[in-house]
C-alpha cells in the first residue's frame, strides 16, 4: 500500500488538540437534582474533565479520532498496485450488437461486458484517460478522453444493446482517430468475437476481452412470402441450428396478429432446414414467425432476438407479359401462376406479335430487333446490341456455381449450389450496364441490369440443360425477378432490410411521409424540394408502415419489414480470437500495472463514523437532567450544597 499525497498524513497531528480538549476542565453550571442516584454520573463527569488527569475511556473521543484518521488517510490517497488490461490513453470499444443479448452467461453477455468495463475503470491511474465507444449499427461515442471515473462508469452503465450488427469498420476508424498526436494509444475491445474477418489494421496496442461460453441457438435466418403455384401465397422460411446439439423447436405463424399455424420441427446440429407453407390466405398483409422451445426439451436457446421474423405480403405483378418459347412447359406454368400477370404466349416461328408488353420473355429465341420493354432472355442463341455470345460451354465441371451476389433483392434466399447445369452460353460485352448475379467458373449464369430505361435479365443456359426447374430455387428466382420488374413503388426493398439500414422513400406524390415504427411511435418526414427522403430509424426489428400524405389526406400506404438475418450475430459460438488486419488477438490477460485507489471508501467510512458520533452525542445529551426538573420534582426536598452542586 502506498500514498499518492503522503504529505497529507501530517494532518494527523490534529488529534493532539482533540485530546487536549478532553483534558481541559469544562465550565459547569449549578443545577438542581432530584435524587442521589445521579450523583455518581456527575462525579465521573467531573473527574474526566479535570485538567491534566489521566483520560478515562470515552466513546465520543474514540469516534472523533477515527473520523480524523479516515479523513486524513483519504486525503493521502492510498493506492494498491493491481494488474490491469491496459493503461495510459485508452479507447474502449463496447460491443452492443444483437448477439450480446445472449444469456449463456448471467445475466447476459452485454451486461457482463459492462461489468468488465467498469472493472477496467477501477484500475485507471491518475494520468489515464478513457474514451468509450458503443459499437452498434452506428458507433456512438459515450464519453471522450475523460479522467472522471464516475462519469465513465455512468456512460458505461447507460449503454444499451441494439437489435443490429455492429459496424466495426467505422468503430475502428473512430478509435484510430484518437491516435493523432498520441505517443501510445491503447484499444480495448470487449466483445463475444462476432466480428467480420476483413477488418482493417489500426495503430496502437490492441487488447481483446472475449465474453460468452455456450453456442446453443436456433434462429430464423430467412423468411419471405410469394404468390406462386396456382396464385395462392406461400411462405418460404429457413431455420438454422448454430448449436452443437440436435434441437427441436415450434415454428408458429401469425397473420395480421392472428395465429395461423404452429408446427414442430427437428433441426440437426450445425445445419438448417427449409420450411415451405402453402395455401396461405390471400387477404393478409403482415406475417410474423416465431420460434419457441417445446416443453420437455433440454436444449436451450440462448438468444431470443433471432427467434422472431417478419414479412409483408403484396401480390404485386409484372403486368402484361409476352412469353416466346418453343413449348417450354416450365416457363408456361410458372408465369401463368403468377398473380398480377396477364400472360400472352407466342410462337417463335411466327415472329414477334404486335402490341406492347411490360415484360418480354425470350426462351432460346431472339427477334431481329429487341423491343423497348423489360426483357428476360433465357439461353440466348446469338448476340444483340446489348451483349455478345462467344460460344457454348459444355464442361459440366466448369458450370458449377462459384458466386452468388449477396445482399441483392434479385438473389434473395436463392440457393444455387445444388443446381446442376450441363451447358451454358458464354456471354460477354455486358459489363457497362449489367451485373453478374450468379457466376460459374467459366462465366456468368445470370446477368441483370438497367439499360435505356428498361430492366434486362439474362439466364445463360436452357432450362432443359439443367435441373433448376425441379428445385425450389426456380420459383424463388422467378419471383425475385418478377418483383424487380414490377413498376417502382415508394419503397424499393426486398422482403426485408437489416436493422439500422437507411431506406430511401420515393413518393410519387404528396408533400410528406409518415412512418409508424413497430412500437407505435410515428415519425413525419417533410418532402421539401427533394424527390425522395431517407429514413434511417430502423434499429428495431418489426414491421414499419409508410403513409404517403398530402396535407391531411393519406394517398397510399406501404409497409416493409426489418429482420436480423445475420449469421455473425446468430452464431454465438465462443471465439478464441479476433482477426484485425492480419493479426489474430486472443483473450487478453491482465499484464499492465494499474492503481486501485481507496480514498472514496475511506471518505465514506469517515462520514458513517461522523453520523454515529452525532447520534451518540445527542443520545447522551438527552439523558442529562435539565434545569427545569426541580420545579416539580425537587421543590419539596431539603437543600444542601456539596462540591459546588446543590442537592434538593
Amino acid at each position: 500500500m502506498s500514498f499518492i499525497t503522503p504529505a497529507a498524513l501530517a494532518m494527523g497531528l490534529l488529534s493532539v488538540p482533540i485530546i487536549l480538549m478532553y483534558m481541559l476542565r469544562l465550565r459547569r453550571t449549578e443545577m438542581n437534582i432530584s435524587s442521589n442516584f445521579l450523583w455518581q454520573q456527575l462525579v465521573r463527569d467531573r473527574e474526566a474533565n479535570a485538567p491534566w488527569q489521566r483520560l478515562r475511556f470515552s466513546w465520543l473521543l474514540l469516534l472523533q479520532l477515527l473520523i480524523l484518521a479516515a479523513l486524513v488517510l483519504a486525503l493521502a490517497r492510498p493506492f494498491q498496485e493491481v494488474k490491469t488490461i491496459s493503461s495510459g490513453r485508452i479507447v474502449l470499444l463496447l460491443d452492443a450488437s444483437a448477439s450480446m443479448a445472449a444469456t449463456d452467461v448471467s445475466p447476459s453477455r452485454f451486461e457482463q461486458s459492462q461489468q468488465i468495463a467498469e472493472a477496467l475503470v477501477d484500475t485507471l491511474g491518475d494520468e489515464d484517460t478513457m474514451t468509450v465507444i458503443r459499437v452498434a449499427d452506428v458507433p456512438d461515442v459515450l464519453i471522450s478522453s475523460s479522467q472522471d471515473k464516475s462519469a465513465i462508469r455512468n456512460a458505461i452503465r447507460g449503454a444499451e444493446i441494439s437489435d443490429s450488427t455492429g459496424d466495426w469498420f467505422a468503430a475502428l476508424t473512430l478509435a484510430a482517430a484518437g491516435a493523432k498526436g498520441v505517443e501510445q494509444l491503447n484499444v480495448v475491445i470487449v466483445t463475444d468475437g462476432g466480428l467480420p474477418g476483413n477488418l482493417p489494421e489500426i495503430p496502437g496496442d490492441i487488447r481483446v476481452v472475449l465474453v460468452g461460453e455456450e453456442s446453443e441457438n436456433l434462429a430464423i435466418t430467412a423468411l419471405a412470402t410469394r404468390a406462386v403455384g396456382g396464385g395462392e401465397p406461400q411462405l418460404f422460411a429457413q431455420i438454422t441450428n448454430y448449436g452443437t446439439q440436435d434441437a427441436e423447436t415450434i415454428f408458429s405463424l401469425s397473420l395480421d396478429g392472428e395465429l395461423f399455424s404452429a408446427q414442430r420441427y427437428a433441426v440437426p446440429a450445425g445445419q438448417h432446414i427449409d420450411v415451405l407453407t402453402e395455401d396461405l390466405p390471400d387477404n393478409f398483409r403482415e406475417l410474423e414467425a416465431t420460434l419457441s422451445v417445446p416443453s420437455g426439451s433440454n436444449v436451450p436457446d440462448y438468444l431470443d432476438s433471432d427467434n422472431t421474423a417478419y414479412a409483408v405480403y403484396s401480390a404485386g405483378g409484372a403486368g402484361r407479359v409476352l412469353l416466346m418459347t418453343p413449348r417450354n412447359i416450365f416457363l408456361s406454368e410458372i408465369f401463368s401462376s403468377l398473380p398480377g400477370v396477364q400472360l400472352t404466349q407466342g410462337d417463335p416461328a411466327n415472329g414477334l406479335p404486335r402490341g406492347e408488353f411490360d415484360l418480354y420473355v425470350f426462351d432460346s429465341w431472339l427477334p431481329a430487333r429487341l423491343p423497348d420493354g423489360d426483357l428476360f432472355i433465357i439461353n440466348p442463341p446469338g448476340s444483340t446490341e446489348l451483349f455478345t455470345v462467344t460460344g457454348t460451354i459444355e464442361n459440366i465441371n466448369r458450370a458449377r456455381v462459384s458466386f452468388i451476389k449477396p445482399d441483392d433483392p434479385r438473389t434473395e434466399f436463392l440457393d444455387f449450389k445444388n443446381v446442376n447445369i450441363r451447358s451454358f452460353q458464354s456471354v460477354r460485352g455486358f459489363e457497362d450496364w449489367a451485373e453478374t448475379m450468379i457466376e460459374a467458373e467459366a462465366g456468368p449464369l445470370l446477368l441483370a441490369g438497367e439499360v435505356n430505361n428498361r430492366q434486362v435479365a439474362i439466364l445463360t443456359f436452357a432450362l432443359q440443360e439443367s435441373d433448376l426447374p425441379l428445385q425450389i430455387a426456380w420459383p424463388v428466382l422467378v419471383s425475385n425477378l418478377t418483383r424487380w420488374y414490377t413498376p417502382p413503388r415508394a419503397l424499393d426493398v426486398g422482403d426485408s432490410i437489416a436493422p439500422g439500414t437507411a431506406l430511401p422513400i420515393r413518393p410519387y406524390a404528396g408533400d410528406s411521409v409518415r412512418v409508424t415504427l413497430p412500437n407505435g411511435e410515428r415519425v413525419t418526414l417533410e418532402m421539401g424540394e427533394t424527390a425522395q427522403v431517407a429514413f434511417a430509424d430502423t434499429n428495431r426489428a418489426g414491421i414499419y408502415t409508410v403513409e404517403i400524405r398530402d396535407g391531411d389526406r393519406t394517398l397510399a400506404t406501404e409497409a416493409f419489414a426489418v429482420n436480423l438475418f445475420s449469421p455473425l450475430e446468430s452464431n454465438i459460438t465462443p471465439r478464441e480470437s479476433v482477426l484485425i488486419g492480419t493479426v489474430a488477438f486472443s483473450d487478453a490477460v491482465r499484464e499492465d500495472i494499474g492503481q486501485r485507489e481507496w480514498w472514496r471508501e475511506l471518505a465514506v467510512l469517515g462520514l458513517i463514523i461522523l453520523l454515529v458520533e452525532w447520534l451518540l452525542y445527542h443520545r447522551a445529551a438527552l439523558r442529562k437532567p435539565s434545569a427545569g426538573v426541580p420545579a416539580f420534582i425537587g421543590s419539596r426536598l431539603p437543600r444542601r450544597r456539596f462540591l459546588g452542586w446543590r442537592r434538593s
